[in-house]
């Protein structure tokens, strides 16, 4: 009877290659085919093991385990909604623990019903097992309806924005060598794992986070895809209002890609109140520093960006934070040198086709390179971006030093083609404050070509200015 049991819960767990949110439920006529299966090897059982008068009693077991089945098999579901509710620990818990306890109640439903001495009191107990059961999952299940907008099963129903399959692709193109190319094209899909992340949809997922006040079944869920998308499109500022967001007991700041944005933004007073606010929500909660490695890593981005702003006293103030974490086995800490050169400034020009083009976006990245115990490595961190102008000019100002890169993004087929122009890595400095890079013009006539490799990242040879002779095939 255990072995039923679990079997009759366990349809609710499933194995997926693209995770839902919730496990997949089982439709009506194979639930009502497992009940009809219980009250059928009820009696049967009873009867193979007291004989025949017995399978009344094997008639009222698989009766109560019926009531019991279907309290149960509403558990797998309010676990995960439980948990995506805050409940981390609660609900995975509840989840793992519902099946033992199914077949836990049907050795005990089993036992009052074959020992005699628990005949007078059988109805008291098995209306207290019924209960048991039943009052917990309705209550729960009402509360979740209540406050936490339980129902919907997916968060694209309950935010009306489209699918991942749905989904669109960005052309990106980083103007700097790498590998021996002189520059490096992808295709970035505008999606999470289970949403679009068109600009739309993203306005659509923030009015939602809105209007269920981040307490909501799908709020995290939500707010996770609107961090992602706001970054897959080069929008710094919105993306640092998702990133720095805090709402009490509900969602804390994702600190280290907030410090990413703003020390390799702008540094303005505006960014600057930024990471005064980050700083003071970090001492306020300790929601988000529950990892010491993560810790430490947050505690040395605080102090680079105040020492990108030229505050010495408050980045030394984080690096000895990381003094009272322990053990710090990461990697080892890291000092970025207080700067005061704010005044940086990127001008350049755009052209498709020999016009200026409004639907592609300039992006400006900071080369930050990072050491650690396996070595140095560089990330690209975005810095701002922004549309050309009529004229195809853009500029960028406000920068702090360092080595920057450009990149664009377009459709598909608006970068399609030869991109000539590609300005490489360039570096600000108190000595070379301001960088004009030469015109990056995008020619869609040609065709879409891989680029060649070249070993040792040399320069390319120079293509022919003349048309090559046709060859002569012989006759026959």
């Amino acid at each position: 009877m255990a072995g039923l049991s679990a079997s009759i819960v366990s349809w609710t767990h499933s194995l997926r290659v693209f995770p839902q949110a919730f496990p997949s439920e089982l439709s009506a006529r194979a639930a009502l085919a497992l009940a009809a299966a219980l009250m059928l090897l009820g009696p049967a059982t009873f009867a193979a093991a007291r004989g025949l008068p017995a399978a009344r009693l094997g008639a009222v077991f698989g009766l109560v385990l019926a009531c019991v089945g279907y309290s149960s098999s509403r558990w797998p579901h309010l676990a995960r909604a439980i948990e995506l509710s805050g409940g981390t620990f609660i609900g995975p818990f509840l989840a793992a623990v519902s099946t033992s306890a199914v077949a836990l109640t049907a050795v005990c439903v089993a036992a009052v019903l074959l020992f005699d001495d628990a005949r007078p009191h059988l109805r008291s107990v098995l209306l207290a097992v019924v209960s048991a059961w039943l009052l917990p999952t309705v209550a729960t299940e009402a509360v979740l309806l209540r406050w936490w907008g339980f129902g919907p099963r997916t968060l694209c129903e309950v935010a009306a924005v489209p699918g991942n399959a749905q989904a669109e692709s960005q052309n990106v193109v980083w103007l700097y060598a790498s590998r021996g190319r002189s520059l490096q094209k992808e295709s970035v899909r505008m999606a999470a794992e289970n949403v679009d992340l068109s600009e739309r949809s993203l306005v659509k997922l923030e009015n939602f986070l809105l209007r269920a006040g981040y307490r909501h079944v799908f709020a995290l869920e939500a707010l996770a895809a609107v961090r992602q998308g706001w970054r897959q499109w080069w929008e710094a500022d919105r993306a640092l209002d998702a990133l720095t967001l805090a709402v009490p007991g509900r969602v804390h700041p994702d600190y280290r890609r907030a410090l990413d944005l703003i020390k390799a933004g702008p540094l303005n007073a505006a960014r600057y109140d930024r990471l005064e606010s980050l700083a003071a929500e970090a001492a306020r909660s300790p929601a988000g520093f529950e990892d010491v490695a993560q810790t430490q890593y947050i505690f040395e981005g605080f102090s680079a960006a105040y020492a990108r702003f030229g505050d010495e006293a408050k980045a030394r103030k984080w690096l000895y934070r990381i003094d009272n974490l322990w053990p710090v086995s990461e990697k080892k800490i890291e000092v970025t040198p207080v700067e005061d050169f704010r005044e940086g400034r990127v001008r350049g020009t755009v052209l498709v086709d020999g016009r200026a083009s409004a639907a592609v976006r300039v992006g400006l990245f900071l080369l930050w390179t990072s050491s650690g115990a396996a070595g140095s490595t560089t990330s690209r961190l975005l810095s701002a971006s922004t549309y050309t102008d009529d004229d195809g000019r853009f500029v960028f100002t406000e920068l702090g030093p360092g080595r920057y890169c450009l990149a664009l993004m377009a459709r598909l087929e608006l970068l399609r083609g030869r991109i000539l122009g590609s300005p490489g890595e360039f570096e600000l400095s108190y000595d070379r404050p301001s960088v004009l890079l030469p015109p990056v013009r995008v020619e869609r006539e040609l065709a879409d070509v891989p680029e060649a490799f070249v070993p040792g990242g040399l320069r390319e040879p120079a293509l022919p200015s003349f048309p090559e002779r046709p060859l002569r095939w012989p006759r026959r």
